[in-house]
C-alpha cells in the first residue's frame, strides 16, 4: 500500500492498473477497511482501481469521523490531490452514504455511482450503539451474525469477528455508527445526475431490499441489481457474482446511446 497526507493524517490506499481511462474508487463500510472489497474488482476493464482505508481504519491514521459529511470531505480531497477524473465511485453501507453525499453536489470528476448494501437513511438500533462502547466483543458478535447471508461458510463469519476485534478500535466503530445514525438524504436524491447502480442482497438484514428499491426509485435513471442469496457483505460472500453484476453495469455505460439501459440487472444471469 501507499499513502498520502489528507488533513495532516496518512491515508493509505492500493492502486491497481494505473493509466486506464476510468478510475474506480472503493469506499468501505463502518468499522471495515479496504480488504472488504474483493480482489476481483482490481481487474475491472479500462479502470484504474483504488482500494482505500478511511481515517482510523486499516492502516490509515485516526481518529475516524462521527459524521458522513466529514468522511465525504476526505474523499473529495483525496480525489483532488490525486488529480482523478472519470471516477466510478463505489460505496458499501457507510461508504454508500459517503458516495451519495458527494454525488449530491455533482462534482465534475464523478462519472457514475455503485451503491452497495446502503440506503438514503441508515438508522442504528440504540441498544447496538450503546453495546459497542460497553461490551465491544458481544457487539461485534451480534453485528457479524447480521452481516452475512445464510449460505456464508461459518469460518468466514468467524474470521470477520476476529478482524473486527483485532483491527478496528471500538471508538472508530462507535463513531462510524453515529455517522450512519445521523445520515438522511431521502428528500435530496432527485438531484443526482450520474448513472447509478444499486446492488442489494436479498438476504441483507441490515440494509434490506426496500432500502435499495427506494434508492432506485428516487435517483433518476438508477438501476437495481438483486443478489438473491447474499447478505449485507455480498461482495465478500459472492465475489465473482458481484464482479459480474458491476461489470455489466459499467459495460452498459458505453452502450449505444439509442439503447436505454435496463432498470434492473438480473444477478442470476
Amino acid at each position: 500500500m501507499t499513502s498520502i497526507i489528507v488533513e495532516r493524517k496518512q491515508l493509505f490506499f492500493q492502486r491497481h492498473n494505473p493509466n486506464n481511462p476510468y478510475n474506480a474508487v472503493l469506499i468501505h463500510g463502518a468499522g471495515a477497511d479496504h480488504s472488504h472489497w474483493p480482489p476481483e474488482l482490481a481487474d475491472l476493464p479500462d479502470c484504474t482501481v483504488t482500494y482505500l482505508d478511511l481515517p482510523g481504519h486499516g492502516r490509515s491514521a485516526g481518529p475516524g469521523k462521527d459524521n458522513v459529511a466529514a468522511y465525504a470531505q476526505i474523499i473529495q480531497q483525496f480525489v483532488e490531490i490525486q488529480g482523478l477524473s472519470r471516477v466510478f465511485l463505489f460505496g458499501h453501507s457507510l461508504g454508500g452514504a459517503i458516495a451519495l453525499t458527494l454525488a449530491l453536489d455533482n462534482p465534475p470528476w464523478l462519472e457514475a455511482l455503485v451503491l452497495v448494501g446502503t440506503g438514503a437513511r441508515l438508522k442504528i438500533l440504540p441498544a447496538l450503539l450503546e453495546q459497542v462502547s460497553v461490551d465491544y466483543p458481544t457487539a461485534v458478535s451480534a453485528i457479524c451474525e447480521l452481516m452475512f447471508g445464510p449460505e456464508t461458510p461459518p469460518e468466514l463469519v468467524a474470521a470477520e469477528q476476529v478482524r473486527y476485534l483485532k483491527a478496528t478500535d471500538w471508538r472508530v466503530v462507535h463513531d462510524d455508527f453515529v455517522a450512519c445514525n445521523g445520515f438522511d438524504v431521502m428528500d435530496r436524491l432527485g438531484v443526482i445526475a450520474v448513472p447509478t447502480l444499486v446492488v442489494v442482497g436479498g438476504a441483507d438484514a441490515l440494509t434490506p431490499l426496500k432500502y435499495g428499491q427506494f434508492l432506485k426509485d428516487s435517483i433518476p435513471g438508477a438501476q437495481l441489481a438483486i443478489m438473491p442469496e447474499a447478505g449485507h457483505m455480498m461482495a465478500r460472500e459472492k465475489p465473482q457474482e458481484f464482479y459480474d453484476v458491476v461489470n455489466a453495469f459499467l459495460i452498459s455505460l458505453n452502450a449505444a446511446p439509442e439503447e436505454d439501459p435496463p432498470s434492473e440487472i438480473d444477478a442470476e444471469e
